[in-house]
């Protein structure tokens, strides 16, 4: 099993004069009647109809001159052709990155984390499917379990690299570039992996990482292979996901509870994305679209700026927005997608060209931050399957947890995995209204005698919560709050750590006065510390300093003991 650092080349943008291939255009007919491809051919003979599309009223066409475009025209104003829209090219949105973290910060980072590790608690994902048309799927040991049968929607048989176009075959060929076939060259980034990984990567198999929504089942929908892909195949595979008809193509018997677009080109939203986008939404599927990576205003993005989609930016690792990132008022919500000095770890082929060897890898992009979005949706369906469309962004916006650096134009705020869920199921908040505070019951307060982050109540038999900190050196603070114990009171806590000769730790009262914890006995990894606090009534922070560079730590357990009087 092999670790990288980011392989994919630059991204590619096209505009909205440049389709998917010269001359590249979606005709949309007044009538849904088997013969107008007959008769778009009687009336522009040297017009190359490449398919139907899934309504039934549209057809791709290939100009082989761009100068004939008038005549298009003319069939419009004939009454045969209702609208021309040119077929834009869209790409994955990923760039690239140097940096080499080797922890998933996004999922539980102080400043920019999505507090998922405190979501599985209430859901996993478990019986919640998420689509991911992208680039399609590799063999992975981290993706193989979650897997379900997915499709491969390119048209193009020399696009999709599989040499028999559309099939149910959904493997990535890998998206490799030489500089005479697209205008620039590149490895292949296998990019819908590494998408799949972040939403839902098996947890608890031993190996490499775990995604958002782990429990899920992902179904791989290929709609970018070499030189990425045509909007009318993702169109067709944003209807193919949701469980609807699409031509001859099998339905997808694991309709999608989410549909996840990590990709996009420079354009309007056509009218035959939007309609995919709206049938997908009435079937009870949420598209979640990546905002883009080009530093600009997200509305010159597509499908970002289509209506019925949750469009997201990036957050860097210190929760401000990522320099690449897209922002604007179509921006719904930000998540972390890496930058501003860490990467997204997920699953990849280490091959260059075609597949190799299951391995990782960190990328960065508003890609990354799309299938954070899309994996907390799988958990918020998991906690409550009637959720529809409408109630789930509404939901997702008012949890948002605030922005701790610079985000203009990033949405409503950071996505709350945790906060989602609690607002689902009735859990506490991770941060309650200080001025509300628990009271503890009255019948044995020496059990229920600390909240920790000003949330759940501690007992002595509480030892399945976690505090997860450091993959680097550096500070955890954890608020406490001590009531109801009188005199004589002393703090345990447990810490797992590789290293606790790097670690030190200290409770710190209100007015400043701080008691040093003693560390009282240590076994393999798992540390006890012990410390008198000044007053068994008030509120404290724990702060634990971590030394050591590369270990990971989690406080496991808080015990308050009342001293016997002597």
């Amino acid at each position: 099993m092999k670790k990288v650092s980011l392989v994919a080349g630059a991204m590619l943008v096209a505009s909205l004069s440049a389709p998917v291939s010269a001359g590249q255009y979606v005709i949309t007919t007044n009538e849904a009647r088997d013969d107008n491809g007959t008769r778009l051919q009687q009336w522009l003979p040297q017009l190359k109809i490449k398919r139907r599309m899934a309504d039934r009223r549209r057809w791709v066409i290939n100009l082989p001159d761009d100068r004939e475009y008038p005549l298009l025209e003319t069939l419009q104003r004939f009454g045969l052709v209702k609208s021309i829209e040119p077929d834009i090219h869209v790409t994955t949105q990923v760039v690239p990155n140097d940096s080499s973290l080797s922890e998933q910060w996004g999922l539980f980072s102080d400043a920019a984390g999505i507090n998922a590790l405190d979501a599985w608690d209430i859901a996993d994902g478990t019986g919640a499917v998420i689509a991911v048309a992208d680039t399609g799927y590799v063999p992975h040991p981290d993706l193989d379990a979650n897997r379900l049968q997915g499709y491969d929607m390119i048209s193009s048989s020399s696009a999709a690299r599989d040499g028999n176009g559309r099939d149910t075959n959904g493997i990535d060929e890998g998206d490799y570039t030489t500089f005479w076939t697209c205008g620039y060259s590149s490895n292949s980034s296998w990019h819908g992996s590494h998408v799949a990984g972040i939403a839902n990567a098996v947890t608890d198999n031993g190996v490499g990482i775990s995604g958002v929504a782990p429990g899920a089942k992902f179904v791989p929908v290929r709609v970018l292979g070499s030189c990425g892909g045509s909007l009318s195949d993702i169109a067709d595979g944003v209807m193919w996901s949701a469980g609807l008809q699409v031509g001859n193509s099998p339905i997808n018997e694991n309709p999608a509870d989410v549909i996840n677009l990590s990709l996009g080109g420079t354009g309007s939203c056509t009218s035959f994305m939007q309609d995919a986008i709206d049938a997908a939404t009435a079937a009870g599927s949420v598209v979640v679209v990546a905002a883009g990576n080009e530093n600009t205003n997200a509305s010159s993005s597509t499908p970002a700026n289509c209506n019925n989609v949750i469009t997201v930016a990036s957050i860097g690792v210190d929760g401000a927005r990522a320099s690449y990132s897209n922002y604007g008022d179509i921006v719904d919500i930000a998540a972390p997608g890496g930058g501003n000095g860490a990467g997204i770890l997920s699953t990849i082929d280490t091959g260059s060209k075609g597949r190799e060897e299951a391995g990782y890898a960190e990328y960065q992009g508003t890609s990354m931050a799309t299938p954070q979005v899309a994996g907390v949706i799988a958990l918020m369906r998991s906690a409550d399957p009637s959720l529809t469309p409408a109630q789930i962004s509404d939901i997702l916006i008012e949890t948002v947890r605030p922005f701790p650096g610079e985000c203009n134009g990033c949405g409503a705020g950071i996505v709350d995995a945790y906060a989602a869920l609690g607002l689902i199921t009735g859990a506490d908040p991770i941060d309650p209204d200080p001025t509300d505070p628990v009271d503890p019951e009255p019948t044995d307060p020496i059990f229920e005698s600390i909240n920790y982050g000003g949330a759940l109540n501690v007992s002595l038999n509480d030892a399945s919560r976690y505090f997860w900190f450091f993959t680097r050196e550096g500070v955890t603070q954890i608020p406490l709050v001590v009531s109801n114990l009188g005199e004589n009171s002393s703090v345990s806590v447990t810490i797992n750590h590789n290293n606790h000769n790097e670690l030190s730790v200290t409770l710190t009262a209100a007015d400043g006065s701080q008691t040093a914890m003693s560390r009282t006995s240590v076994s393999g990894a798992t540390g006890q510390y012990t410390a008198s606090p000044n007053s068994a009534v008030g509120s404290y922070v724990l702060t634990v300093v971590d030394r050591s560079v590369g270990n990971r730590g989690n406080l496991n357990f808080f015990r308050l003991t009342q001293d016997e009087e002597q």
